[in-house]
């Protein structure tokens, strides 16, 4: 992987430790749990892990796969301005996870462990699946997001890190 690559690569890696040194210490109780009506930690996670789990499969596969949508003719935007655009498009309370997003009921039947094992193994998938792409590819392709629209393979990457960090300043918040 290339230090251009490190610049959407490192925020993600970064935030997974993060989330994962939140949630480890909690008993097995506070992490199934939900806190003041919010998603406990466990369904917090699963919700990261859907999110990102079809990304490495899509990265990894052939580029054609993009061609359903139109080409960027502009670079990504930066952390701050993605950041930016989603919590104004959350502030409208017009948007919430889609359905196939949430954790059911089944899918946290597990032990904390394998939850965040879950987690951070998708999230290294993702991360290892741009080696094959340029800058200028990550800035090109496309692909849509429910809350954002259209966005890029370079932006995608960022909200990853963002939306982690999103739900882990969350968590935070509900446990102290």
């Amino acid at each position: 992987m290339n230090q251009a690559h490190s610049t959407l690569t490192d925020p993600i890696i970064t935030n997974c430790q993060r989330m994962s040194d939140l949630l480890t210490p909690l008993s097995n109780a506070q992490f199934f749990a939900p806190q003041n009506g919010k998603w406990s930690a466990a369904e917090t996670l699963q919700h990261l892990h859907l999110s990102a789990r079809n990304l490495p499969r899509m990265l990894i596969g052939p580029r054609t796969f993009f061609d359903q949508w139109p080409r960027s003719e502009r670079m990504s935007r930066p952390y701050d301005a993605i950041a930016a655009n989603y919590n104004r498009v959350l502030s409208t309370n017009a948007f919430g996870a889609p359905a196939s997003l949430v954790a059911r009921p089944d899918d946290i039947r597990t032990s904390k462990t394998d939850l965040l094992h879950r987690f951070t193994s998708t999230h290294q998938a993702l991360v290892e699946s741009i080696a094959g792409w340029s800058m200028a590819e990550l800035d090109a392709y496309q692909i849509p997001h429910p809350a954002l629209g259209l966005i890029t393979i370079g932006e995608m990457m960022t909200f990853t890190a963002y939306h982690i960090e999103h739900h882990r300043t969350i968590e935070e918040e509900l446990l102290s």
